[in-house]
């Protein structure tokens, strides 16, 4: 039987490459002794690396490692070396330990790997570098963290190269030293069974996430877009002109006044908000005739309304409304079984929201509309009272009734309870506290709720959230804060998507633009039409950031006309934006501006004014209220006013924060999944399929057909690649040509959507330098995302370790580089306990650099078997 060597003697000689890289690690049932380590510099010219080396500890039972710098950032000179070890180092493996050896050099000329095409049957890899390399033919180089898949007769398996370390040469470059980003060498083939490598950008491994990593919700400073860019004309409707459908009516609601004699029992009512006209119907012939007068009980017609969506019922008439009371009301259009009575007009008016402010943790926003708006009902203060009979609260239901003597109040009237307003103690504790609610966590914090019930004259109810599982106790009512109830006032509506606000959940980049060049001196150079070569000087200029569209005027007749072209020159037209609050002035079109250069299509306004479409700014404007949000199309209570402002709660949007367990990315597609566990409530994306498509390469916009799309501004939609056929005039149609490619700029990235009509819609993909014609041809079936709930992650607050170096050092994202620091991302697919975020494509896989330094270390081994 052969027996193991007690002691083996053996050398480690390799190249020490860009970033941190393991040397040595002790092998199973073996201890050793580093007798000797030496680092040469062996690059050519004058380089002056540093080098340090690492015993890393680790106790194998919690996997926690300790770094000890033997030697930290010694400087090699030219042609010279540095003893690291020149004695005794003992390295351990044992049930509780683990020992290896890093060796980390820093050095000039290090480079990222972007992309490998390697043969296997040549053996030889062609290398492109983010930047260029500066290598030169027949230059040593050294390489590491190199991910490839192969196909291998084990299956489909991820390797990093080069596997031992190794130092190249580089064989040939494309291009001149200087320029070059590519270059060969020859890495050795794969033998006789040829196996496909294929690149991959660097894996990735996660280590952990901070706490509160990632965050959700609406808690961020909202800013108001108007000054030209907003939609809110007649974006607040007053009035109630919105169809009524009849629910019930009391018995023997209607006493005769003249006429007749006695009460009628209506079976049906319809009203005409528009005209006032009410028709009530009965069982039978009521025997009145025209001119006969009736009164009709105090909210003893119930209906519910469109404003909200029939959500709630509402009994009339009201106290206030105008035949509420009355013992006069004269009938008209007696037949049969019904008559008609007026009961007053309700119009619709709309008005033109100037300002607007939302306050996230209150759900308060107050909108400034010009004075002399008309409000039948005033906002109130009450105090919910105790006494005999007092408030109470159904703890199993979430009914509470409230007493209020004489209130006046009807079924489908408002109220809304300052936040710790009410006062209860709770069998929980024996009474012994005193409890507040709501609480600002509360659902009905700040909300009004509607009256659903009334008993008596002094009582009604409302139904609010039960008290849960854990609050199935006995409530006893002690007090109100004095005026802490607050009692209906008319109700309103916000037109759909009207209202315009930037917030600071996405770093906002889209600002407005004051014109203040005075006279562009030849600016405009005309390209085609009856003013071909002639120059225009304009004298204003006015630019929507959102459509992207520039009015030019001229303080005489252009003569231009529609479909005519121009061309703008570069810093030609000043503007001052609301970024900096004006403060400064900036020329435009920049050389890095679609416009810039583009023959662009008049589109013309008036004799002294005409329209070019310049791009537009990059989009960071929401349009509310969504059809995701809670008031979209509904009727919503009125808060406090003054002659030129209403306030009106629209819902909070308190911060949320998520822990999640585990993150894996995907550097080649740029998405990131997130484990967040099962209680999440967000929501994914959903898909569609457009039916046409018009690209115009010179600006980059790309203009979708899709009937019925339902996309707002502040929407985002991403589109799948290799998705959409076009053929273009390049080569006269004759080739279907698949986009997005996966190396176009925006593969994979969310885009911001600019609403059209109802059936298109407008992203930008960026230009293209084949300006030729592109006609659309098909579309694959789901291919367009729209991004559901957004998030953001946290600066630094996800720790990945990468294969780049080895996955010997950690990197905390997203650092300020990267394109979603402090910057919103939206949510694609969405698991039962994990969502998918795009955080940008990241096609570094590897390091390569000179051969500057080279290692040599003399080990003992130790069987201890």
């Amino acid at each position: 039987m052969a027996v193991a060597p007690v002691n083996k003697f053996l050398s480690v000689a390799v190249p020490v490459t860009p970033g941190t890289q393991k040397i040595y690690e002790v092998p199973t049932g073996t201890s050793a002794i580093l007798l000797y380590a030496q680092v040469s510099n062996v690059g050519i010219g004058q380089s002056y690396p540093t080098v340090t080396l690492i015993h890393r500890r680790e106790t194998r039972s919690t996997g926690i490692t300790r770094d000890i710098r033997i030697i930290k950032d010694i400087e090699i000179p030219p042609n010279d070396a540095a003893i690291l070890i020149d004695g005794r180092l003992v390295l351990e493996k044992t049930a509780t330990t683990l020992d290896r050896l890093f060796i980390e050099g820093v050095q000039t000329g290090i480079g990222t790997i972007t992309g490998v095409d390697y043969s296997p049957y040549s053996g030889i890899a062609t290398i492109t570098t983010m930047n260029p390399h500066g290598f030169s033919v027949n230059e040593d180089i050294s390489m590491v963290g190199i991910a490839f898949t192969c196909s291998s007769n084990a299956g489909i398996t991820t390797t990093i190269f080069p596997d031992p370390q190794q130092s190249n040469i580089v064989e040939s470059i494309v291009d001149v030293v200087g320029t070059s980003k590519t270059f060969t060498s020859v890495i050795g083939g794969t033998g006789v069974l040829n196996v496909d490598h294929f690149y991959n950008p660097s894996p990735h491994t996660f280590v952990k996430a901070i706490n509160n990593s990632t965050i959700t919700g609406g808690n961020h400073e909202h800013v108001f877009k108007g000054a030209g860019i907003s939609t809110s004309v007649g974006a607040l409707v007053l009035g109630g002109d919105y169809a009524h459908t009849f629910v019930s009516a009391a018995p023997s609601c209607v006493q005769v006044q003249s006429g007749g004699s006695g009460t009628l029992s209506p079976v049906y009512a319809d009203y005409t908000p528009s005209s006032g006209n009410l028709k009530l119907s009965f069982a039978s012939n009521p025997g009145l005739a025209n001119g006969s007068q009736i009164s009709v009980a105090t909210t003893s017609i119930k209906f519910t309304c469109a404003m909200d969506g029939h959500d709630t019922v509402h009994a009339y008439p009201r106290v206030g409304d105008p035949i509420n009371g009355l013992t006069n009301v004269a009938i008209s259009g007696a037949a049969g079984t019904a008559f008609n009575i007026n009961v007053g007009a309700a119009a619709t008016t709309g008005h033109t929201v100037s300002a607007a402010t939302y306050t996230p943790t209150t759900g308060e926003m107050v909108l400034t509309i010009p004075a002399g708006y008309n409000i039948n009902r005033a906002i109130q203060s009450k105090t919910a009272e105790a006494g005999s009979g007092p408030t109470t609260y159904n703890h199993s239901t979430g009914v509470l009734t409230v007493k209020l003597t004489g209130h006046g109040l009807a079924i489908g009237d408002k109220i809304r309870f300052d936040d710790e307003a009410l006062t209860f103690t709770c069998s929980k504790d024996n009474n012994v506290g005193q409890h507040k609610y709501p609480r600002a966590t509360d659902p009905e914090s700040n909300k009004w709720v509607y009256i659903t019930e009334v008993p008596d004259v002094n009582h009604f109810k409302v139904s609010i959230s039960p008290a849960g599982s854990e609050g199935q106790y006995t409530h006893t009512f002690v007090s109100c804060a004095s005026n802490g109830m607050k009692v209906g006032s008319d109700s309103c509506r916000i037109g759909d998507n009207s209202l315009l606000f930037s917030c600071a959940m996405d770093n906002p980049a889209n600002y407005s633009h004051t014109y203040t060049g005075g006279t562009a001196t030849n600016a405009v150079n005309v390209t085609s039409g009856g003013q071909n070569g002639q120059q225009k000087s304009p004298n204003g200029a006015t630019y929507n950031p959102i459509t992207g569209i520039l009015t030019l005027t001229f303080g005489s007749a252009h003569s231009m006309s529609t479909g005519n072209t121009i061309t703008l020159d570069n810093n030609s037209l000043t503007f001052t934006c609301d970024k900096d609050n004006h403060a400064t002035s900036h020329t435009y079109p920049r050389t890095t501006d679609p416009a810039s250069g583009a023959t662009l299509a008049v589109t013309v306004t008036s004799t002294t004014a005409f329209t070019i479409d310049v791009g537009t700014s990059p989009t960071s404007i929401h349009s509310y209220p969504r059809s995701r949000d809670p008031y979209y199309q509904k009727s919503i209570g009125i808060g406090a006013t003054t002659t030129t402002t209403v306030s009106v709660f629209v819902g909070k949007t308190p911060t949320k924060y998520y822990n999640p367990s585990s993150a894996y990315y995907n550097a080649d597609t740029g998405d990131m999944d997130l484990t967040l566990g099962t209680n999440y409530t967000l929501t994914g994306q959903t898909l569609k399929t457009p039916t046409g498509a018009s690209y115009a390469p010179a600006t980059g916009l790309i203009d979708f057909t899709l009937n019925s799309h339902g996309l707002v501004l502040g929407d985002r939609i991403r589109i799948q690649d290799r998705s959409l056929a076009f053929t273009c005039a390049l080569d006269n149609r004759r080739t279907e040509h698949l986009y997005p490619r996966s190396t176009d700029p925006y593969s994979g990235k969310w885009l911001d959507v600019i609403p059209l009509t109802v059936n298109t819609f407008r992203v930008n993909v960026g230009v293209s330098p084949n300006t030729s014609t592109h006609y659309f041809q098909s579309a694959l079936a789901n291919c367009i995302s729209v991004q559901g709930d957004s998030m953001k992650l946290a600066n630094s607050g996800f720790v990945f370790t990468c294969a780049m170096d080895g996955n010997a050092t950690e990197h905390a994202y997203p650092r300020y580089s990267d394109p979603y620091h402090n910057v919103s991302v939206g949510i694609g697919t969405t698991t039962s306990n994990s969502v998918t975020v795009h955080v940008g494509k990241s096609p570094s896989g590897g390091m390569v650099g000179p051969l500057q330094m080279e290692f040599i270390g003399s080990i003992l081994e130790n069987n201890t078997t």
